[in-house]
């Protein structure tokens, strides 16, 4: 029974891609569910309740050509309120390079854009886990994940940022720099899920890769200048004392969150003990990947050391980013060719997987942070596997 779970003999193709494909079924049939027409987390029978309303009404502040009232709270809260029960807000912490990307969503009714994003967002992030995997499996890998659903069901773009955090990794294994830093680049949009990168970069000597990124960044902040006018910007600097105090606050929840800080608050420290925590965990990260890119180590064991440390390097994670974890296990697959480095490498694996289902409401209920847990399982796996795959020196003899 021992050598089951350490062995890892349940993981094998003919049980795992079922189980993904029934999965992704499942996934599908709450969400038609739930966002058909008729269904429960519809209003008016045309508009979900998630956080894809905060996107589609941004969009279509941007077609209106006031894109800054997105980050006007009372003026965002009015377009909202009569869609959502008295007290709820949906608040658009992005910054404004997002709104070009949302922009298209405000010239559709709301269902179909919901479906065409969302459904375009899982494409892009399965299309990334397939690079990296150079097999369909990809797809499936990323489907049946927890996270996805989640990302699904609130209409988060989680998966636009996977599918660009593993192009863009895909494309530097792949040695096409400027393509990597381009995708990196527009990661902009979510800047907390790609803090590790440029260390991660400089260690490496990918020094194309960081100035393709870095330009990138610049000229796309430049264009969302340029289209959406400087008030956009200021309004969004000036949201920015709000932004930090909802998550000094928890306004999400720190229950459902997945950061140092985030576990340090429901363990009772203040708002500064925890901040200086999550610095140090930060920091602690940041030596990491610069040790790790420095080395020789295969490329996919590499960035599943970056993936799954840059959840530990933010104190903003929620369930949703939790999507990413599907970049780190595809690169840790290619890494090992599917093979079992060491006992229970995937069985570990498995119950990261299971954790980020869980975690949420388990904490809820219990009062224990484990939001983390996933991710540091992920990387205890990947340091691991790391340490295995450097050369051991062998003292000289006496």
């Amino acid at each position: 029974m021992v050598a089951y779970f350490s062995e890892a003999h349940w993981a094998t193709r003919d049980r795992l891609i079922p189980a993904g494909l029934m999965a992704f079924a499942a996934y599908l049939g709450v969400l038609i569910y739930f966002f058909s027409p008729s269904g429960p987390a519809i209003v008016d029978g045309a508009v979900p309740i998630s956080d894809f309303l905060c996107f589609w009404l941004a969009g279509g502040e941007v077609m209106r050509g006031s894109p800054h009232v997105v980050y006007d709270n009372s003026a965002f809260h009015a377009l909202q309120a009569p869609y959502l029960e008295d007290g709820a807000f949906y608040p658009f912490f992005y910054p404004p390079t997002f709104l070009l990307i949302v922009a298209p969503l405000g010239m559709m009714a709301a269902i179909p854009a919901y479906a065409l994003s969302q459904g375009v967002c899982l494409a892009l992030a399965g299309a990334a886990c397939a690079r990296i995997l150079r097999s369909w499996t990809g797809f499936l890998l990323i489907a049946a994940l927890p996270a996805t659903f989640n990302a699904l069901f609130h209409g988060q773009n989680a998966l636009l940022c996977a599918a660009l955090l593993g192009g863009g990794l895909a494309a530097l294994s792949e040695r096409r720099q400027v393509l990597a830093g381009v995708l990196i680049g527009l990661l902009t949009i979510k800047p907390q899920m790609g803090v590790l990168l440029p260390i991660a970069f400089l260690a490496a000597g990918y020094h194309r890769a960081f100035l393709s990124a870095a330009v990138t960044a610049v000229v796309f902040a430049a264009l969302s200048w340029a289209v959406l006018g400087n008030d956009t910007w200021l309004a969004f600097f000036q949201q920015a004392v709000f932004t930090g105090q909802a998550t000094d606050q928890g306004m999400a929840g720190f229950f459902k969150m997945a950061s140092v800080y985030a576990s340090a608050r429901m363990l009772g420290l203040s708002a500064s003990p925890a901040y200086l925590v999550q610095a140090l965990a930060a920091l602690a990260a940041a030596v990491l990947i610069w040790k790790v890119w420095r080395s020789h180590a295969e490329f996919g064991i590499k960035a599943a050391v970056l993936v799954s440390a840059g959840f530990f390097a933010t104190p903003y994670v929620l369930p949703y980013d939790l999507a990413a974890m599907a970049i780190a296990i595809a690169f840790l697959m290619q890494a090992t060719r599917g093979k079992q480095a060491f006992s229970y490498m995937w069985t570990l694996i498995a119950v990261a997987v299971l954790v980020s289902a869980s975690s949420r409401y388990l904490g809820a209920v219990t009062g224990v942070p484990l939001g983390l847990l996933a991710p540091a399982l992920l990387l205890f796996v990947s340091v691991r596997l790391h340490s295995l795959s450097q050369p051991r020196e062998v003292g000289a003899l006496a």
